[in-house]
């Protein structure tokens, strides 16, 4: 008899990582979850687990066997705001264009813009919900074998790091599929009515009561730029409205999926 699964579908920069340390916690037992913001993933051991966390995109939905699906959804400015303030002091920082910007601003704004390796983070919380992580990701032996080389070859290129997820299936017509297949959706903005879904979910199917504490936002989004402390607000505070409307028209997708879940949380109030 299959147990009742729950996978959150960690698209990346909304609070996921929030989701996971709390519902770990609360299980208190590893060997029911499997949670990774890592690579590469081993999909040996998924069956037996009640939460399973990545990014992965639609991976687990096509691997396991009719697991329930959870995911969050974030305006797209501050997305894109969120992931820039993350991944500069990671990967950009040492890169001789970013190096050669002197300007905050400017900085972030060729990433929007202008660098081409990095146009794949356009509508990306689309690419998660419509698209798989390629499976040699998911398979330990064959990536350190024969498969990782190559997975990893565009981004040692240069490629803006994507979690191995395709990008050839992404549409608002399947995202909005997908959202309306989904069993636990919100918005960031909303994230204390997602955790009580998930609450609800876990009380219903295992009988756990899993605590959310609000107080501990676990990853708070600060990096170190320029030898200063900056959040997601930071950059969003930078750009004037036509700056703003540019990316949502080069976001359009992630608008209309993210417009859609805020509607549908809106009837149900």
């Amino acid at each position: 008899m299959s147990i009742k699964q729950l996978y959150f579908l960690h698209i990346p920069k909304t609070a996921g990582k929030f989701i996971s340390h709390n519902i770990r916690k609360s299980i208190n037992n590893d060997l029911l979850c499997y949670i990774s913001t890592h690579y590469p993933n081993n999909n040996e051991f998924l069956d037996s687990k009640i939460y399973i966390s990545a990014h992965a995109g639609t991976y687990p939905i096509e691997f396991l066997k009719n697991p329930d699906v959870a995911t969050i959804v974030r305006e797209p400015v501050e997305a894109r705001a969120s992931y820039f303030n993350f991944i500069y002091p990671i990967y950009l920082k040492h890169r001789p264009e970013y190096i050669n910007i002197k300007d905050d601003k400017e900085k972030f704004l060729y990433y929007l813009f202008e660098d081409k390796n990095f146009l794949i983070h356009n509508n990306y919380q689309s690419r998660f919900i419509c698209n798989s992580a390629d499976p040699r990701s998911w398979n330990l032996k064959s990536f350190y074998k024969e498969d990782g080389p190559n997975l990893m070859k565009k981004y040692h290129e240069g490629h803006g790091f994507d979690w191995f997820v395709g990008n050839e299936k992404t549409s608002l017509s399947l995202a909005l599929e997908y959202i309306n297949r989904f069993n636990i959706v919100n918005k960031l903005d909303n994230v204390e009515l997602f955790c009580n879904c998930v609450v609800e979910w876990f009380l219903l199917n295992h009988n756990i009561k899993i605590d959310f504490d609000f107080n501990n936002k676990v990853n708070v989004g600060l990096s170190e730029f320029n030898n200063k402390k900056t959040s997601s607000k930071y950059f969003l505070n930078l750009l004037t409205k036509s700056e703003k409307d540019k990316i949502l028209e080069l976001n359009s997708i992630d608008l209309e999926v993210y417009n859609f879940v805020k509607n549908k949380e809106n009837k149900n109030v």
